[in-house]
């Protein structure tokens, strides 16, 4: 396929048939000079399509703003389909000119010519379907369509409908700026666009590191000045701070400690006689004491926790019980006797419950009764247990009687009456709620 080549009147055709605005796009011609200068340079004689479209994409990647960047691809595209209107030359032709992927190509026509013809777009769109090279449409020529339709001549690329065929491009300072970057990189015979896109490439990556380097060299002299700034401000305040410390002027440091030496104590002879011959008829109590038998049980506490019941029941009369140690701070009242009893306070709302389960407890630990009070005897209100329990199962007697109900254990001491020897009584009254 002959490469197709692009000369000075054709270019000169292409932009009378785009319908440029020329007083609207260089500012009433303010920049006028400017954008012929763009134009003569950007489309120079003799050119090719694919130098061409490297210059179009040069177009693009090196202009910021996004008015000119649009400007820039609406020529383009209206380029290509001058090409494709004026040239006998088949979709498939074109896009490889251009270098170009077929469906990007066809894409592009099938907008301009829906466009043009907006009554024929249905049949365009399907003409200008184009996937892949394995398309049929790819051999589509202008011709075709016009002979097929009896289309009118194209006499003009842009509408009037468009802002781009008046838009003000060199008004933006990018324009200047892109012009003289053109001027070194377009205006000599062997312009290599992928050239200049790794040599910006290579610039840009390094302003990156120069600008990481620069970021990084400031980071640390921020932080040095912090560091020695913080110190010698730690430092001034340290001269300037003054720690107070009292002054005990009135303390007498002649002072000394008492000697460890004991004195001597002195012994006085006891008169065991006199005492006894002291006469206590004028007390104030008037009368004289007589020290009468108490038959009550006294000394009654609470039981908080199995715990509190006698390690050892062959000295249980000898030793104090928790509640003594804990709660009495030792001292142990002992004027009533030795001899400790249980009693057990439960209260139930099924007493029929209750009963059951004690006489079960009964038969298990051996637990017999006092005297002739049978377990469990009717009382007003409730139920009654007079019972001795075995020593040696008491603290497991009680800890099962304890989980029946809702229980309180009282601990007492009598002296009137002692529990048969390896016993120890027990008292249970069941209230009924």
């Amino acid at each position: 396929m002959e490469k197709i080549l692009v000369h000075k009147e054709d270019f000169d055709e292409f932009r009378s048939w785009l319908g440029l605005n020329i007083e609207s796009i260089t500012w009433q011609g303010r920049f006028h000079h400017e954008f012929e200068e763009f134009w003569k340079l950007f489309f120079l004689d003799g050119l090719s399509l694919i130098q061409i479209s490297a210059r179009f994409d040069y177009a693009t990647s090196n202009t910021k703003i996004g008015p000119i960047i649009s400007w820039f691809q609406w020529v383009r595209d209206k380029f290509i389909s001058f090409i494709f209107i004026k040239n006998e030359i088949t979709i498939l032709e074109l896009s490889q000119q251009l270098n170009m992927g077929v469906s990007e190509l066809a894409s592009t026509l099938r907008v301009f010519f829906v466009e043009v013809y907006p009554h024929y777009e249905d049949y365009f769109s399907e003409v200008f379907q184009v996937g892949n090279k394995a398309s049929p449409n790819i051999y589509c020529k202008y011709k075709d369509l016009k002979d097929k339709f009896n289309l009118e001549e194209i006499f003009r690329g842009s509408h009037e409908e468009e802002i781009m065929p008046a838009l003000e491009v060199t008004l933006y300072d990018e324009w200047s700026i892109f012009l003289e970057k053109m001027k070194k990189d377009l205006f000599h015979p062997e312009f290599n666009l992928s050239k200049i896109r790794k040599n910006a490439s290579l610039k840009k990556q390094a302003i990156f590191i120069a600008e990481v380097f620069v970021l990084l060299l400031v980071g640390t002299g921020i932080f040095y000045v912090l560091k020695y700034g913080n110190e010698s401000f730690e430092k001034y305040l340290t001269e300037k701070i003054s720690v107070y410390e009292p002054q005990f002027k009135w303390l007498d440091k002649n002072l000394t400690f008492k000697p460890t030496e004991t004195e001597e104590e002195k012994s006085f002879p006891l008169n065991i006689g006199a005492i006894e011959e002291v006469d206590d008829t004028a007390s104030q109590l008037g009368e004289v004491l007589v020290e009468e038998e108490r038959l009550e049980a006294e000394s009654e506490v609470v039981l908080t926790s199995m715990d509190s019941l006698p390690r050892d029941f062959e000295i249980a009369g000898l030793e104090q019980s928790e509640y003594e140690e804990l709660r009495q701070r030792g001292y142990r009242d002992s004027r009533y006797g030795n001899t400790k009893v249980y009693r057990v306070m439960m209260k139930s709302v099924d007493t029929s419950r209750v009963r059951v389960s004690l006489d079960d407890l009964l038969k298990k630990y051996e637990v017999t009764q006092v005297d002739n009070v049978k377990p469990g005897l009717a009382v007003p209100g409730g139920y009654y247990y007079n019972l001795y329990v075995p020593r040696a199962k008491l603290k497991e007697f009680m800890a099962q009687v304890n989980e029946v109900d809702d229980t309180v254990i009282y601990e007492s001491r009598t002296r009137t009456v002692r529990n048969p020897p390896g016993k120890n009584k027990v008292f249970i009254w069941v209230k009924k709620l």
